[in-house]
């Protein structure tokens, strides 16, 4: 009876944590909306689903410090338009303000990393944040 006890409390959590890690919001177009690494936002009113993959590169020059070059942060997201998957690279170069755009099919992809990096501090991966606004 205790192992079943605890294979249920086990499966309730590996299933609170998947939903949790898969978590989509509904937003409309225009709207401005974050997404975390792994959340994905479905665009209502469209046949568009854009998923938060990962941070590919941020070689972005910290605040508080001199740099060279500004560098950039690049991150991957999934596109899913008319049940078709697409993946699109979105690069914000460092030092600039919101928004960088990139343009999908009809789309325009309006998008801002955050955290902005600071001299001395790493961050995180589940630290990440991307803003987004999707318009025609």
């Amino acid at each position: 009876m205790r192992i079943r006890y605890c294979a249920f409390i086990l499966l309730l959590v590996a299933i609170l944590l998947s939903i949790a890690a898969c978590r989509e919001i509904k937003v409309s177009l225009g709207q401005e909306f974050s997404l975390g690494i792994g959340e994905s936002a479905l665009i209502q009113g469209e046949e568009l689903q854009i998923k938060f993959l990962r941070v590919v590169t941020d070689s972005r020059c910290p605040r508080g410090v001199t740099c060279i070059w500004e560098g950039e942060v690049s991150c991957m997201v999934e596109i899913t338009y008319q049940e078709s998957l697409h993946q699109l690279r979105l690069t914000e170069p460092g030092l600039t303000n919101w928004p960088q755009e990139e343009a999908f099919k009809q789309y325009r992809i309006a998008f801002h990393v955050e955290p902005y990096p600071e001299a001395g501090i790493d961050i995180a991966e589940d630290e990440y944040r991307l803003l987004l606004r999707v318009s025609k």
